[in-house]
C-alpha cells in the first residue's frame, strides 16, 4: 500500500505541477517526464527499504540476481535507449510539444514527447507513434521555427517577347516586389536568368514577412495575381511546351549583312588574326571595352 501511495503520489504532483510551469513558459512535457523518473527511482528505493525492513538480506538477492542480471540488461536496453532518447529530445529541442515538422519523408504536428515514445499527428489526422531512440536520429525540420517564408520559381515568358517588354517586366516585378508591405525587400529580386528550351527564363526570388502557412498563401497569391498583370500589361504572355508553326513568306537571308561579315573574316585571315583556335589575340588589347550597365541606365557611367 505505501508503494502504491508513493507512486499516485509522485505522478499526481507530476500532473499538477504541469499547469502553473506552462504559465513560467517551462517545458511541461520535459517536467512531466521527470517526475515520472522520479516517481520510479522513488518506487525502487522504497521497495529496497521495504525488504530490508522485513529482515530480507539485500546481498545475498543482489548476488542472485547476478546471474539473470546480463539477461534482464539485454531486454531493458531498448527501453533504456528511449528514454535516453527522449531525454536527448528535451535537451537539444530540435522540436517541442505543438510544433509542425517533418521527420524523414513524413510531416506532422508533434502531440506528445513521452518517456519512451513520441507521438505525431499526421496530415491525414492519425496519430504516429515513433520511439525516442529512432525519433531522435531523425532529420528533423521545424516549420513552426520559421521566422520568414520563402517565394520563390521561375517565370517562362514566350521566345516572342521582345528585349524592351522583358526589361518592362524586369522593372515592374521588381518595383511590386520592393512596394509590397509583406516582402521583404533583401534580398528580393528577379533577374533573367537563361534561354530555356521554350521559354525565357526569370527567377523571382524573395522572402514573405509571415510564419503562418495560411497567410503566407493568401500573400502568394496576392503576388502572383500582380505578376499576372504586369505580364499582361508587357504585352507578352507565359511560355508553355508548344510548337507553332508560322504560315508566312520566308524572307531568306540576308545578302548585304552576310557579304560584310565574309568580307570581316577574309580581312582578319589575310591579316593572321583569325580568333581561332584561341579566343585571345595575341598583343590586342580588347579587354574592358563594353559599357556596363548599358547607356541609358541610371548607373551608366560613359567611359573617359
Amino acid at each position: 500500500m505505501t508503494l502504491i501511495a508513493a507512486g499516485r503520489l509522485a505522478d499526481g504532483f507530476s500532473q499538477r505541477s504541469t499547469g502553473p510551469v506552462e504559465k513560467r513558459r517551462l517545458d511541461a512535457a520535459l517536467l512531466r517526464v521527470l517526475f515520472r523518473l522520479a516517481s520510479l527511482l522513488i518506487l525502487v528505493y522504497l521497495g529496497v527499504y521495504a525488504i530490508d525492513y522485513v529482515g530480507i538480506p539485500i546481498a545475498p538477492l543482489i548476488a542472485g540476481l547476478g546471474v539473470s542480471g546480463l539477461a534482464i540488461a539485454l531486454a531493458v536496453r531498448p527501453t533504456l535507449e528511449n528514454i535516453i532518447g527522449g531525454l536527448t529530445l528535451f535537451a537539444d529541442r530540435p522540436v517541442r510539444v505543438g510544433d509542425f515538422c517533418a521527420y524523414g519523408d513524413k510531416i506532422g504536428t508533434v502531440e506528445v514527447i513521452g518517456l519512451r515514445s513520441t507521438r505525431i499527428r499526421s496530415l491525414d489526422r492519425t496519430v504516429v507513434t515513433i520511439p525516442n531512440a529512432e525519433f531522435s536520429q531523425m532529420q528533423l525540420v521545424n516549420f513552426a521555427r520559421r521566422d520568414m517564408m520563402l517565394y520563390k520559381f521561375m517565370l517562362g515568358l514566350r521566345y516572342e517577347t521582345t528585349p524592351d517588354q522583358l526589361r518592362y517586366v524586369l522593372a515592374k516585378v521588381r518595383e511590386m516586389l520592393l512596394g509590397h508591405p509583406k516582402v521583404t525587400p533583401d534580398p528580393a529580386r528577379i533577374r533573367f536568368l537563361e534561354f530555356g528550351a521554350y521559354s525565357l527564363d526569370l527567377e523571382v526570388f524573395a522572402y514573405v514577412d509571415s510564419q503562418d502557412w495560411g497567410q503566407y498563401l493568401a500573400i502568394r497569391e496576392d503576388l502572383n495575381l500582380r505578376i499576372m498583370d504586369i505580364v499582361a500589361e508587357a504585352g507578352t504572355g507565359f511560355a508553355f511546351p508548344s510548337q507553332t508553326a508560322y504560315l508566312a513568306k520566308d524572307s531568306g537571308l540576308d545578302a548585304q549583312r552576310g557579304e560584310e561579315a565574309c568580307q570581316q573574316v577574309e580581312f582578319w585571315r589575310a591579316r593572321g588574326k583569325l580568333p581561332f583556335p584561341s579566343s585571345r589575340k595575341k598583343g590586342a588589347s580588347g579587354e574592358n571595352l563594353l559599357d556596363y550597365p548599358a547607356k541609358g541606365s541610371p548607373d551608366y557611367h560613359p567611359r573617359v
